[in-house]
């Protein structure tokens, strides 16, 4: 079972624990172990469920190894309520267990719970281990917690684990995820070895900040000291691409792929060649891309992408096309009629707008809420659109009014015409959850300070158009990491040229 296991054949590992329950042979830990990562493998909870009874009946439920395979195993099927129930029921854990929990939150966009959860393992006095620190460095990443990041880096140094390269990628990935490409730079010159991993998040990291030329500059380098790019790295050289809408360069790296270093593009490959195609206004090449893929089934992603990319350019026609295949490809996601009525909303259809929304709530799919995040003294503070439930609302809310004033003084006017929305949407356009965030860094941080927000989605248009005037009125730099990209607002421009908004 352990050799299925290793070598990811989880179907036939999972096959061969229920011959032995056939068969009524004895099972110990071990064998659980190794059945329940098999079942985290294929995120079949189903399986899981049948084995943690087989556990408790067994009585090895209070084995600190067993619960720990079982927590992972709960995290990694999305189910984090019985993750925590297990865990909770350890007199007390280890290292192993905290570090399956604490994975699980990160894996699932808990990164402000992981950070809690590491606070009581230390409370509890659990030494990390490499995979704690790999995983808060990735919670500390998806919430921009740049100081918290430099803490885990203090203790990683402390700890002499510096050294070990999987910790030394994930600082890379740490700090450009955070907004600060030059740590990430400085992180990667001084590790004393680096692997294609570590280039290709370098790569990544600087076209997350839209900086092609410093991205070429990365992989071009890698080559000359004799690494071989991979597909991954691949994907960040597309990226970049993407980023800076630059359609020759990103056709020329795809034909490099196979042609230069013999990688085989795969459907993510494509997709991101749909991305740069979409992107740079060729949207009958992108289509027709699409429908010629060497690949067999739907491309939900592929279609996405183009939908996406007739937001950008105010395509209706072509849109609803895309719309209408993204349904007939995935009927229970939000996303095609979040980006089909922003498609409308852009143009001025409000009366589409509408039909578009009505038909998602009829379908009953509901939106993934926007969430914000921003670091202040060491803390984490959350905002969610229109929110009231933060103790210093009332002078966010003040701090938004007076910068609103401002704005129009300069001659800013709201992109949507809120005398077509109800009254609640206008509510919840006022109040954005980066701009709460945003305000909140303002009146919390020092004149001159860099404002540092993450987002879980999307930055919209008219709050990217806010953004870049509350940088000029207030003379600071603002950095908003959304769910695309890191977008470094200075002196009323910002660094994507306005290509993602």
């Amino acid at each position: 079972m352990d050799g299925y296991t290793e070598s990811g054949q989880y179907s036939q590992a999972i096959e061969a624990y229920y011959e032995m329950e056939q068969l009524n042979l004895e099972t110990d830990g071990h064998v659980f172990v190794a059945v329940l990562r098999a079942c985290s493998g294929l995120k079949s909870l189903e399986d899981g469920r049948h084995i943690h009874a087989c556990i408790m009946e067994s009585g090895l439920d209070s084995n600190v190894y067993v619960s720990s395979a079982l927590i992972n195993m709960y995290a990694k099927c999305g189910t984090l309520d019985n993750a925590y129930v297990v865990f909770e029921k350890l007199s007390k854990g280890n290292v192993v267990s905290w570090s399956a929990l604490i994975q699980g939150c990160v894996e699932h966009s808990h990164g402000k719970a992981a950070l809690q959860l590491f606070r009581h393992m230390e409370e509890e006095c659990v030494e990390p281990n490499e995979v704690t620190y790999i995983s808060m460095l990735k919670a500390c990443s998806s919430i921009t917690a740049l100081e918290q990041g430099k803490h885990m880096h203090a203790q990683i140094i402390q700890k002499g684990l510096e050294s070990n390269l999987s910790i030394g990628n994930a600082l890379i990935d740490m700090y450009s995820k955070c907004g600060s490409i030059c740590d990430a730079h400085t992180m990667f010159h001084r590790m004393f070895n680096v692997d294609v991993i570590s280039w290709s998040s370098l790569i990544g990291g600087y076209a997350k900040h839209n900086n092609y030329h410093s991205a070429l500059g990365a992989f071009l380098c890698m080559q000359e000291m004799n690494i071989e790019p991979n597909g991954i790295t691949y994907l960040s050289v597309l990226s970049a691409c993407s980023h800076a809408v630059l359609f020759a360069e990103g056709c020329y790296h795809f034909k490099c792929m196979a042609e230069t270093h013999s990688i085989w593009p795969t459907l993510e490959h494509y997709n991101a060649l749909v991305d740069i195609i979409g992107r740079s206004g060729r949207l009958d090449a992108a289509e027709d891309l699409i429908e010629t893929l060497p690949f067999g089934g739907p491309n939900y992603a592929g279609w996405t992408s183009l939908l996406d990319s007739c937001r950008l350019h105010g395509e209706v026609s072509r849109g609803k096309e895309c719309f209408d295949r993204i349904v007939s490809i995935e009927d229970r996601d939000a996303l095609g009629y979040v980006l089909m009525s922003s498609i409308y909303a852009k143009v001025g259809l409000w009366d589409d707008f509408r039909k578009i929304e009505d038909l998602r709530k009829c379908a009953n799919l509901v939106k993934k809420p926007a969430k914000a995040y921003i670091e202040v003294d060491s803390s984490i503070h959350e905002f969610i659109v229109d929110d009231n439930s933060h103790p210093q609302i009332h002078e966010v809310y003040m701090k938004l009014s007076s910068l609103d004033l401002r704005m129009r003084e300069l001659g800013y006017i709201p992109q949507q015409r809120l005398d077509s929305f109800p009254v609640k949407e206008v509510a919840a356009f006022c109040g954005h959850s980066e701009k709460l965030a945003i305000a909140f860094g303002l009146i919390s941080t020092p004149e001159g300070t860099t404002v540092r927000v993450a987002k879980n989605l999307r930055v919209c248009t008219d709050c990217h158009n806010s953004v870049k005037l509350i940088s000029k009125i207030e003379r600071r730099e603002i950095i908003i990491a959304d769910a695309y990209q890191i977008h470094h607002f200075r002196e009323g421009d910002c660094c994507c040229k306005d290509e993602y908004a």
